[in-house]
């Protein structure tokens, strides 16, 4: 108990530093998925609270995903690459590549599906960065949402089904939104 009250400690006397090293943490995560992003994101909601705790996470993991999109998508034409395509993996690429808004939230708003692989697998098969960074910005800021929420006050979330209930419509309406804006975000860049 004693190492845990002086980490609160440390945390309330270097708040910048302690909001660095959680977003860093996070945008690690991107790209060494066996680190336990439901564990960050707790812990930088504890440590800095619920709403610079979930700005620290959002900005740290949806940048180091847009970073491996985008190397993905760079280095998906090497010889590397290649190697690895048969049958199954052009079928599975294709598949990823003409999964819409829908698919990509629910992928990045589900903490158990790697999001590591679905990026890889999203900048491999070319999908465009437009319909990719806003669902998994969405998806991203829902999971972070409902698990700095649950990790601020845990006892309260069990105990109250109003706050369920409050959870649960908050994920349904960023759904409802992120897809409204890449529906208009796809208008404009198609005309």
């Amino acid at each position: 108990m004693e190492h845990i009250e002086a980490l609160f400690t440390l945390a309330r006397d270097n708040y910048i530093l302690v909001f660095i090293i959680g977003t860093f943490a996070s945008f690690l995560e991107s790209f060494i998925p066996a680190l336990p992003l439901m564990g960050i994101v707790v812990a930088n909601s504890m440590m800095l609270g619920w709403g610079f705790g979930l700005l620290a996470s959002t900005i740290g993991s949806c940048g180091g995903t847009y970073l491996l999109f985008l190397l993905s998508n760079k280095c998906g034409h090497f010889k590397l690459f290649k190697k690895i395509e048969n049958n199954k993996t052009d079928k599975v690429i294709k598949w990823v590549k003409e999964q819409g808004f829908a698919t990509l939230f629910i992928a990045y708003s589900c903490p158990f599906i790697p999001g590591c692989l679905v990026t890889i697998a999203c900048g491999i098969s070319g999908k465009d960065a437009t319909s990719f960074v806003p669902a998994m910005t969405s998806g991203r800021i829902v999971m972070f949402l409902v698990a700095s929420y649950i990790g601020n006050d845990l006892i309260g979330f069990i105990h109250s089904p109003m706050k369920i209930i409050f959870v649960s419509l908050l994920v349904l309406t960023s759904f409802l939104v992120g897809r409204k804006i890449n529906s208009k975000i796809e208008t404009k860049h198609n005309n």
